[in-house]
């Protein structure tokens, strides 16, 4: 009985180790590991890579301190340690940042490198991170980025509309360009319709890697609830078929209640 107890007990503490490291999901390098205490992070062109501090504010603010050799971040949680309201990047004493994160104010002068004051819409897609369950399931999405870099078709393809939904746009000359990155795929073309298309590669709709080599790959259309899509891109016949899924659930059925087909043309 003592060892299970014993066992059960090392279970729950490696667990609650194991949640508090937390990945930024631009990048899977950069993260935070409140487990170590430790931050090596990455905000345009600046870099951070020390120890951090977690400090409550005499005002009850927690904020995430990383400690540089001249230049320190001061972020503003939320909630949860990996959502923040608003950071600081700033140069000046290290003690004088604790300070300004202790009282929320401080009595010498500090130089503001970048904050959210200045960056606010850009702010709001950066410093997102994710826990180890999703950086676990992101890195096998990702994955399907790696089997399209070693296939050689990661990059940005100039392509005319051929077909959309059946009907002809051969002779109208619409262009515009598919990109295929590593996250997921954008579409960007003149037709009301379709002048943006963007989507993340998710691995349990690719569980066929051979596909996936030779340009079919499959994914989640962003912004869109049970949308999904599939993509044919081929290289000999410069042809790319795109494919657009609505699935419902209704009454625990799966119902699919739209789709559509669009046929491009890779030009040279």
């Amino acid at each position: 009985m003592k060892n299970l107890i014993l066992s059960i007990l090392f279970f729950l503490v490696t667990f609650n180790s194991w949640s508090q490291k937390y990945y930024d999901i631009n990048d899977f390098k950069y993260f935070i590991d409140f487990n170590n205490m430790y931050a090596n992070l990455k905000f345009q062109d600046y870099e951070i890579e020390g120890e951090i501090e977690d400090i409550l504010s005499h005002y009850g603010n927690r904020y995430t301190v990383i400690k540089g050799d001249s230049i320190h971040w001061l972020l503003e949680q939320s909630d949860n340690k990996n959502k923040y309201r608003s950071y600081l990047i700033l140069k000046g004493e290290y003690k004088e940042v604790q300070q300004l994160a202790k009282w929320e104010f401080s009595g010498k002068k500090l130089e503001v490198l970048a904050s959210d004051k200045i960056y606010s819409d850009y702010f709001k897609d950066y410093f997102n991170f994710i826990n180890e369950e999703e950086y676990n399931r992101y890195k096998k999405d990702r994955q399907i980025g790696e089997y399209l870099a070693e296939a050689d078709l990661i990059g940005e393809y100039k392509v005319k509309l051929y077909r959309d939904n059946g009907i002809s746009y051969n002779n109208l000359n619409i262009k515009g360009t598919l990109e295929i990155n590593k996250k997921g795929i954008l579409i960007k073309t003149n037709l009301p319709s379709l002048t943006k298309f963007s989507g993340n590669y998710d691995a349990q709709l690719n569980s066929n890697i051979e596909f996936v080599k030779n340009g079919v790959i499959a994914g989640i259309i962003e912004n869109k609830e049970g949308a999904i899509f599939s993509l044919n891109l081929d290289i000999k016949k410069k042809t790319v078929t795109l494919v657009y899924l609505q699935i419902n659930l209704n009454n625990k059925e799966i119902e699919l209640s739209t789709r559509n087909t669009t046929t491009f043309i890779i030009e040279d």
